[in-house]
């Protein structure tokens, strides 16, 4: 009993100061960047929220877990590493996937405008705004049709599936 709860404090705490460490390595990257010395980073300025560590408590849980299991990773060293690498990265996960997709491009031996990816990869964003999609209630338009084709017989477009995938083929075993 009181093992388990010594592993869920050590846990906590190790997620808590993965957390503040991290956002310390997060606005020391910021003052580089522009060019201001590092002695100017406030610790005492960094907030915690329970937000905050919840990917490094989850981490920990799951490293009980296989395939995880099998790297024998502590607890305690899950929850710091998962909260700091969070904290240092601090939104730039667009800039880190724009470098992943340089990278794996160049390593094809491809390039990325042939893909429409475009060349400059520095400047991406990433967004996680959802596509537009056609309302329910919105009025359907008429399919185009082709030129000197009667339109007397023109149909709505069909609506948009509910699904994105399109549906599989039939099972020839089950049939």
């Amino acid at each position: 009993m009181f093992r388990r709860l010594r592993s869920a404090f050590f846990v906590l705490l190790a997620a808590a100061a993965g957390a503040v460490l991290g956002r310390i390595a997060l606005q020391a990257r910021e003052k580089m960047e522009a060019g201001e010395p590092l002695s100017s980073i406030e610790p005492s300025s960094i907030t915690l929220r329970v937000q905050d560590l919840i990917p490094g408590l989850v981490a920990a849980f799951r490293v009980k877990d296989a395939p995880w299991s099998w790297f024998r990773i502590p607890s305690w060293l899950a929850a710091f590493a998962v909260n700091f690498g969070v904290g240092a990265l601090g939104g730039d996960l667009g800039r880190l996937r724009a470098q992943a997709e340089r990278t794996a491009f160049e390593f094809a031996g491809l390039d990325a405008r042939d893909f429409g990816l475009g060349g400059d990869y520095e400047d991406a964003e990433f967004t996680d705004a959802p596509e537009p999609t056609l309302a329910p209630d919105a009025p359907h338009t008429p399919r185009a049709e082709a030129p000197g084709a009667s339109t007397s017989d023109a149909r709505p477009a069909p609506s948009p599936s509910p699904s994105p995938w399109p549906a599989p083929p039939p099972n020839p075993t089950t049939l």
